[in-house]
């Protein structure tokens, strides 16, 4: 029998394939896919083969151990996703195959048994109502993106919808089309905490052919629903970026909720945009690519100024609901008033409003914690991370300092370390100084937290979720988490107690953030029968960022933004690159840095590519290590 040759995709950072022979008993176990077990440096490794052949690379060849005998041969279109992520992303091969599978498939455990299973037959028998009947805006953007999935080629869209336009509905009415079809579909949502309400509605339509695919799924229940899934028991998938990568048989949508989200961004090797990723798979399995957002990327609506994808518009909400009104505080103004108050006066008035009413309330501010930084007043001091060199953050519950990167915690101190004077003040707000100061001035209400802290604990965000849907709370404040895809009737006034939390990051995408996050919880308003109200506190109310998101002006905000990042060449009219050298000693690190900037500036002009830098990264010291860009 003549000899084979396999080349193994192994988990080792930017490493090519390796080569192996295949011994005679295995010889009939081998095929692309497959995985197999090999020894690196007489350590057991398990990779995967990517290439067969009869012709030794080496004089030398290293045998394959074993193949594990449970493991599925992986589609083609898989790898050639997977080898396009590594050539596009600069990484390993096999790094990006062992991103986009279960972790214990690492171990290989390939089949492992999960306490649950889904959806009770009861329960299912009680779901699958019919959809709801469309609009005309929604009825033709469907009709256009139904001919694509018909026709069964590549489609990318941009389905551009104003809060509240009703851009889940058609979602939900292509799944259900691609379904007739046989054909699969993916959800994308950009964060967990956006799950509970989204599944609620899937699983109502769709019933045990929905799965829902998270981090915080047991690591056996991750493996079961991937077999779902490859099985084609399960056909439509919801959850975050790695969703993208679920085995779904016959692939014929891919959605991507809230595209404009930062959280799409893998910011661990393989360092993959998730809009990309997502365009790339269509591609190669002809299926059809749909992002929605009611704040576009600034990428993504200039790609579809240039056919890169085909635009749909959505101009107004569901039963032609009004806009809520959107109200600038000056807080300047207030702050020379009322001194150091979070509440400006009409804000604290119009929560008492809605509490009379019996409406509910959400305050938006996007720092958690109680207080942002521990200042001496003599000496001018900060308390910063020991390891990171970003100032620490006062919790309140926990009566410590926290460092919102590393998770360093230090006690309190009365006295500067500085200076050795008791002169320190607590200065900046978070969510639980908030959460403070609205039970001192509202003493009656009900009044919840939903941010990173309050929902550690499993299951944290559906439980303050349904409480709220449930007006067991009458206040809800949150980050983030709250401003972006749920829909609560009996909200009234949404507060933003601080436009200005991420506007002055040293960030060129700080404008586009402040925007989307405004436009997005001001969306939450006015959702039922109720009219909404929105009021933004603000230290810059003539930026142009809050100014087009009180008209609820995506276009007008686009047009400045658009003009800015062409004068500076930034994307969308560049791509940029960012490499990070970290070490121990910030001399040497500096001069690395010095030198490979050097390096590329030589280069760089043949390239038609700019050099900017280097200097400290915003964190420069992270977990005992200097950081230059």
């Amino acid at each position: 029998m003549s000899s084979i040759y396999v080349d193994v995709a192994l988990g080792i950072p930017a490493s090519p394939p390796y080569q192996y022979s295949v011994p005679d008993a295995l010889k009939n176990q081998v095929a692309i896919g497959k995985a197999v077990f090999v020894l690196v440096r007489n350590r057991r490794m398990m990779g995967y083969i990517v290439g067969i052949s009869d012709t030794p690379a080496f004089p030398e060849v290293k045998e394959i151990s074993s193949l594990p005998p449970d493991f599925p041969a992986l589609p083609e279109s898989f790898l050639e996703l997977t080898r396009w992520m590594a050539d596009a992303y600069f990484c390993g091969w096999g790094q990006c195959l062992e991103a986009a599978l279960p972790a214990p498939f690492k171990k290989g455990k390939f089949l492992m048994k999960s306490r649950t299973a889904g959806l009770s037959k009861e329960t299912v028998d009680s779901l699958n109502p019919e959809d709801l009947s469309l609009t005309a805006a929604q009825e033709s953007a469907y009709q256009k993106i139904v001919e694509s999935l018909r026709a069964k080629n590549f489609a990318s869209y941009l389905l551009y919808g104003i809060t509240g336009s009703g851009k889940t509905e058609i979602y939900m009415h292509l799944i259900r089309e691609a379904l007739k079809e046989g054909r699969g579909s993916i959800m994308l949502v950009p964060e967990i905490s956006l799950t509970p309400q989204a599944v609620e509605r899937f699983y109502s339509r769709f019933g045990d052919r929905v799965t829902v695919i998270h981090s915080r799924l047991s690591q056996a229940k991750r493996v079961e629903e991937w077999h779902r899934i490859r099985s084609g028991a399960a056909t439509v998938v919801i959850g975050p970026r790695s969703a993208v990568f679920s085995p779904v048989k016959n692939l014929g949508l891919i959605f991507i909720d809230e595209e404009h989200e930062t959280s799409y961004k893998q910011e661990d090797t393989p360092r993959y945009q998730t809009r990309e990723v997502a365009r790339k798979r269509c591609e190669l399995e002809g299926a059809v690519l749909v992002a929605g957002s009611a704040t576009p990327s600034l990428e993504s609506f200039f790609y579809s100024e240039h056919q890169r994808s085909k635009r749909l518009e959505l101009p107004e909400r569901i039963e032609k609901r009004p806009l809520p009104v959107v109200e600038i505080i000056d807080m300047r103004q207030e702050y020379r008033n009322r001194g150091g108050r979070i509440f400006s006066v009409k804000l604290e008035q119009a929560i008492r409003d809605a509490l009379a009413r019996k409406e509910q309330v959400m305050l938006f501010l996007n720092r958690r914690g109680f207080a942002t930084f521990l200042h001496c007043s003599s000496c001018g001091h900060v308390m910063t991370c020991e390891n990171c060199r970003i100032t620490l953050a006062y919790h309140y519950d926990k009566a410590a300092l926290f460092c919102h990167l590393c998770q360093f915690r230090s006690p309190l101190v009365k006295v500067c370390p500085s200076c050795q004077k008791s002169h320190l003040h607590y200065f900046g707000i978070g969510t639980q100084k908030v959460e403070s100061e609205a039970l001192k001035l509202f003493p009656g209400a009900k009044i919840g937290r939903m941010d990173t802290d309050s929902t550690s604990k499993k299951n944290a965000h559906e439980t303050i979720l349904k409480s709220f849907k449930k007006r067991e709370i009458d206040i809800l404040i949150g980050t983030q988490m709250i401003a972006k895809g749920h829909d609560f009737p009996n909200v009234s006034l949404i507060g933003v107690v601080s436009a200005d939390t991420a506007l002055h990051i040293p960030d060129f995408r700080a404008s586009e953030r402040t925007f989307g996050l405004l436009t997005q919880v001001a969306g939450r308003a006015g959702r039922g029968d109720i009219p909404g109200q929105v009021i933004v506190q603000t230290s810059v109310p003539g930026h142009y960022a809050i100014q087009s998101a009180k008209h609820h002006n995506y276009k007008e905000f686009y047009e400045k933004e658009k003009k800015f990042r062409e004068e500076l060449f930034l994307p969308p009219y560049s791509h940029l690159a960012k490499l990070v050298v970290a070490g121990l000693s910030e001399k040497e690190v500096m001069r690395q840095a010095l030198t490979l900037a050097r390096l590329f500036e030589i280069n760089a002009p043949a390239e038609g590519a700019r050099v900017a830098g280097p200097a400290p990264c915003l964190a420069s010291k992270e977990g005992g290590n200097f950081m230059w860009n």
